[in-house]
């Protein structure tokens, strides 16, 4: 085995050579499953809030086709009493198949796997276990010595810091992109989706639309209820934003004051009025969801009316919803109500800058011509 010393000056290169905690730890976990001349090395992060042990790294001697997928799981605990043992009572425990008190529950684990001997150790960090390193032999029953113990120790308290590192620089990521108030995505990180996605739409010729959303009379509600209201007001329509669009494919942020902003990837607004009337009218009688996923409208994605319907049925969707909505004020309070500029990349802007301009006058447009309305882009 090479020296303590050899091995800990390799680790300690591999945990800052990179901030991505899934590259940190699989150079991690070749390293240590080298050094001890085991069949395979894995890595957990625990985390304690959600009751989960994700698997985050793995090296094996012999890959197989499923490792990929077993990395980014969280196995049951419940199958794995001793792992389980370790994160709850934060020592090293060992793992023999031939040991006649092994509990039952590991010992099927074990001779599934065709495992003979295991090390778990775990990470901490300011006392608290914030994951597990696990040593696995197939080859043999090993007996590992206390020396050895001791060195998985000290590299287990190295890979802890390779996670607490990747856990504060994912912080301080999110601190960097999102807004302080709602928890939205901010201004700067709008426009660099934007560009992204404006880039991409560009080269492929694929539909995008932009919604840009402002709280009709926001400074009368701070005025009559206070700025406190009007925050909690600006928190719960961020939530309700976020309802009513597409999980990791749109984005919404918001863009400055009462203002919001709405990424819809695949997405056109065409000249499909009479597919836009038929979906507004479904809103109004409560029925959008359904009929934004009939069979009739094109997936995203694709071209045609339906498709570019879509986005002013998304607008007219989140409209309704602001206006049926019951936001906490703490007292009683009017209906709180939203004007929304709907522009398209292709039909109505060629460049970012004009794609955000022509949403903005849109919204202008909705503004002049009574509030609570949704206004398209002049072509």
């Amino acid at each position: 085995m090479p020296s303590r010393f050899a091995v800990t000056a390799e680790v300690v290169a591999a945990i800052t050579s990179s901030l991505v905690l899934e590259e940190v730890l699989a150079t991690v976990a070749e390293r240590i499953a080298g050094a001890f001349d085991v069949w395979e090395c894995g890595i957990y992060e625990y985390r304690a809030a959600d009751g989960l042990a994700v698997a985050q790294a793995l090296w094996t001697r012999v890959p197989h086709p499923g490792d990929e997928d077993w990395v980014g799981s969280a196995p049951a605990l419940e199958d794995q009493p001793v792992l389980y043992q370790v994160l709850r009572e934060r020592r090293t425990i060992e793992a023999n198949i031939d040991d006649p008190g092994l509990p039952s529950g590991e010992r099927a684990a074990m001779e599934y796997w065709d495992e003979k001997s295991c090390l778990y150790v775990p990470l901490l960090s300011k006392e608290q276990v914030i994951g597990c390193l696990e040593l696995v032999e197939k080859r043999r029953v090993r007996r590992f010595t206390a020396s050895e113990c001791e060195l998985a120790s000290t590299l287990a308290a190295l890979a802890a810091v390779a996670i607490q590192n990747a856990r504060l620089f994912g912080s301080l990521e999110r601190l960097a992109i999102t807004d302080g108030l709602t928890g939205l995505y901010n201004h700067r990180y709008f426009y660099e989706r934007l560009t992204q996605e404006v880039a991409r739409a560009l080269r492929y010729q694929l539909p995008l639309s932009l919604l840009m959303l402002d709280v009709d009379d926001f400074k009368l509600f701070n005025d009559h209820f206070g700025h406190r209201a009007g925050d909690a007001l600006l928190r719960e329509l961020g939530t309700l934003l976020v309802s009513q669009t597409r999980e990791n494919v749109d984005l919404v942020a918001r863009y400055g004051g009462e203002e919001f902003v709405i990424i819809l990837p695949s997405t056109g607004v065409e000249s499909a009025i009479s597919a836009g009337k038929r979906l507004c009218d479904a809103v109004k009688a409560g029925a959008i969801e359904q009929q934004l996923a009939a069979p009739s409208l094109p997936e995203s994605g694709e071209q045609g009316d339906g498709g570019g319907a879509a986005a002013r049925a998304v607008a007219e969707r989140i409209r309704q919803s602001v206006e049926s909505e019951s936001f906490s004020s703490g007292v009683r309070s009017p209906v709180v109500t939203v004007s929304v500029g709907v522009a398209s990349l292709h039909e109505h802007a060629a460049t970012l800058d004009c794609l955000v301009e022509a949403a903005d006058k849109g919204l202008y447009r909705a503004k002049a011509r009574g509030k609570n309305r949704v206004e398209v882009a002049e072509s």
